[in-house]
């Protein structure tokens, strides 16, 4: 269900407000009578945007208006599609159009109820969730083109799938302008991650061109070209159901929305481009490594790096410093032999000379 909220600047009067709500896939507006939301200005065209759904994704499109579509202060242009998040809004000229939508989350209550009353509320609502579910994961679903509605879905046991107009891709985008292989996805632990494999028109995440990897975010749309698409994760509705649940609430990771590309200090590998930088640091124009000779770019002799010293422990107590040795199996198997060993002698002694 999507609400739209129309705020309309009139000229020498109080701004007026509109309001409706939609459970229909096809949203026309306009001024004309016939659209579904209709906007009585002059300077809106008769059938001026639409909006979309499908599978729970709302996009709009501009229907060649006069005067332009803007979401977000960006304009569309014509026959191009914007995706839609909660709280976005849309101004056909004097008209603001704000748009809640709901996508059949489960509401928690906040305040009122004790947390076992939350914790159920929540089971209920994700148990329906997951019933009423009818995606297998993660997908990409393409916006426009000629491949308009298909769904790239990421399941299966493959951890890699790249995007191109090449067949060798697992993912084919029929478009002349989409590079062989022009992008890779890839999945961890912690979700799914982009990467453009050196493209001539680039990868855009939200319409900004993406210049090291990138994690993916439910809702997020992907250009690769001209074509767009949209990365949707079903899963990501339930775990924000439970997020306000306490006990079950997790620290946010602390994420850029690019990630390093350098080595880390754990030695894992490099990612793009980080063995070639790594490369560059130690050999010299010539070759040679000034890093490794001891000098400096100025040709200068670099101070040797003075050892880590070592922590004192004045005010420690010694006792707390003594670390108490714990004897292994095989040291008890041989002092238990050896008694015994010990005991026999004893006994053989004692017999001859008593």
């Amino acid at each position: 269900m999507i609400r739209l909220t129309a705020v309309i600047d009139l000229d020498g009067h109080a701004p007026k407000a509109l309001t409706r709500e939609f459970t229909t896939r096809n949203v026309t507006l306009g001024r004309d009578a016939s659209a579904d939301f209709q906007i009585p200005l002059s300077t809106i065209s008769r059938q001026h945007a639409r909006i979309i759904e499908a599978d729970g994704i709302y996009v709009v499109e501009d229907l060649g208006s006069t005067h332009g579509t803007l979401v977000n202060g960006r304009r569309i242009g014509k026959g191009d599609k914007k995706v839609l998040k909660d709280g976005d809004i849309i101004e056909l000229t004097r008209a603001k159009v704000t748009c809640n939508i709901e996508n059949g989350q489960v509401a928690l209550p906040v305040t009122g109820e004790n947390t076992q009353a939350i914790a159920a509320n929540a089971v209920k609502g994700i148990l329906k969730s997951m019933g009423d579910a009818k995606s297998e994961g993660p997908y990409l679903r393409v916006l426009n083109g000629a491949d308009e509605g298909v769904r790239f879905s990421f399941a299966g046991t493959l951890t890699e799938w790249s995007l191109g107009r090449s067949k060798e891709c697992e993912f084919i985008l029929n478009d002349p302008n989409v590079s062989r292989k022009h992008a890779q996805v890839k999945k961890d632990w912690n979700g799914f991650t982009i990467y453009d494999l050196g493209s001539k028109n680039g990868v855009q995440i939200a319409d900004k061109t993406i210049k090291k990897p990138r994690r993916l975010h439910d809702r997020d749309e992907i250009t690769i070209g001209p074509v767009k698409l949209v990365f949707v994760d079903p899963d990501a509705a339930l775990l924000d159901a439970l997020k306000d649940v306490p006990g079950f609430g997790q620290d946010e990771p602390v994420e850029a929305d690019e990630l390093t590309s350098e080595p880390s200090h754990l030695g894992a590998p490099a990612g793009q481009g980080g063995a070639d930088e790594g490369a560059a640091g130690i050999s010299g124009e010539n070759g040679a490594g000034s890093q490794e000779l001891g000098l400096g770019q100025d040709g200068m002799a670099l101070e040797p790096m003075p050892e880590p010293s070592m922590p004192t422990y004045e005010n420690i107590d010694p006792d707390l410093l003594a670390t108490e040795r714990v004897s292994s199996p095989m040291e008890w198997l041989f002092l238990g032999l050896g008694g015994v060993v010990l005991l026999v002698i004893v006994g053989v002694l004692l017999y001859l000379f008593v």
